[in-house]
């Protein structure tokens, strides 16, 4: 059975009505397409964009049936199919993005671009997969992560292991790159902190920001100290924030989630009031007493009960309170002190 059957195999809810979502034009040439996504966000954007040679797209979304039925219908309804894409651009290569690279490959032409630095989170073969999986482990147990939940994690390893995606991007998009195809129209922007690669596309003809997860209008992007992050991604995302604070005049926002708005202004303020407030909160369970970072995850407040999140929504967390709190020791706030488990302690 191959990942993408086992996945398609799972009970997963998508979001009522999805299967009627087709792609929808947001602008003279430029169409999104809603990709169902078994996660509460229930989808993912997808973005055609014509240019003088044919299509580029930017994000694949979840690799499933149904979600490969809703790319392609979004194209029929764009007026192209899969033979028009001339390229595809990936803000980030987690598999919500990045999915339906393979079938892409498979039945088209397209170059895949993406930012060297998302390279590394690409795992090519089964070996790989599963060294992800044991990186993710020795991690947790780094982080305080009880042993039963350790456990539950070794029970996932399979299914986490079968999201990875295995395709190798043809182009290195680095910062301020033209996109191929567009006679420069759309440009890459190198926006790390979601990923360390994470990157937004800037297209100035239409005035519009192509965001990935790096900015959304109403969820706050998960920033998150992992293997294979960056040293301080939450610095990293904070200063990405002033980056497109900067590019063109008031444009529209296309996010990778949820839907399309402006006053980016305003909700960068609300960002960065967000996490100030995260970081106080997370001190403050510091002074307190919880000393792992699974403690403090436990302890500081979320949408929902940290006990009330499924196993990836509590990883999504515990790699959210280590960005914190490693931001926390490097302004010198707190102080790590390393080992297994690693601790937090008050200065």
């Amino acid at each position: 059975m191959t990942a993408t059957q086992s996945r398609d195999d799972r009970a997963v809810k998508y979001g009522r009505g999805w299967d009627r979502l087709v792609a929808s034009a947001v602008a003279p040439g430029v169409w999104s397409t809603l990709l169902p996504f078994p996660s509460a966000l229930s989808y993912s954007c997808s973005y055609s964009i014509r240019v003088p040679d044919g299509i580029v797209v930017v994000d694949l979304g979840w690799d499933s049936d149904a979600g490969w039925s809703a790319f392609q219908a979004g194209l029929s309804r764009a007026g192209a199919t899969l033979s028009d894409i001339v390229g595809v651009v990936v803000t980030h290569a987690h598999p919500d993005h990045y999915g339906l690279a393979p079938r892409i490959r498979e039945t088209s032409g397209a170059w895949i671009a993406m930012h060297p630095l998302e390279r590394d989170l690409i795992a090519a073969t089964a070996e790989e997969r599963t060294a992800r999986v044991a990186e993710l482990g020795i991690w947790l147990a780094e982080c305080g992560v009880p042993q039963t939940y350790l456990d539950d994690l070794s029970d996932e390893a399979a299914e986490i292991a079968a999201t990875m995606v295995d395709v190798e991007p043809d182009v290195d998009l680095v910062d301020d790159m033209p996109i191929p195809g567009s006679d420069s129209t759309l440009r890459a922007i190198h926006t790390p902190g979601h990923t360390a690669g994470s990157m937004c596309v800037f297209d100035r003809h239409r005035n519009l920001l192509l965001t990935g997860d790096h900015f959304l209008p109403r969820v706050t992007p998960n920033v998150s100290k992992r293997p294979r992050s960056s040293e301080d991604p939450l610095s990293d995302f904070v200063g990405s924030l002033d980056r497109i604070g900067r590019v063109g005049s008031s444009p529209m926002i296309l996010p990778g989630h949820e839907w399309a708005f402006d006053q980016g202004d305003q909700r960068i303020v609300d960002l960065r009031r967000h996490h100030s407030k995260r970081l106080n909160e997370m001190e403050r369970a510091v002074a307190a007493g919880a000393s792992t970072t699974w403690e403090v995850a436990t302890t500081v407040s979320w949408t929902r009960p940290f006990a009330a999140l499924d196993s990836r929504g509590q990883r999504q967390a515990i790699g959210e309170t280590h960005a914190h709190l490693h931001h926390l020791a490097e302004r010198g706030r707190i102080v790590h002190k390393p080992g297994t488990p690693q601790r937090w302690i008050n200065v």
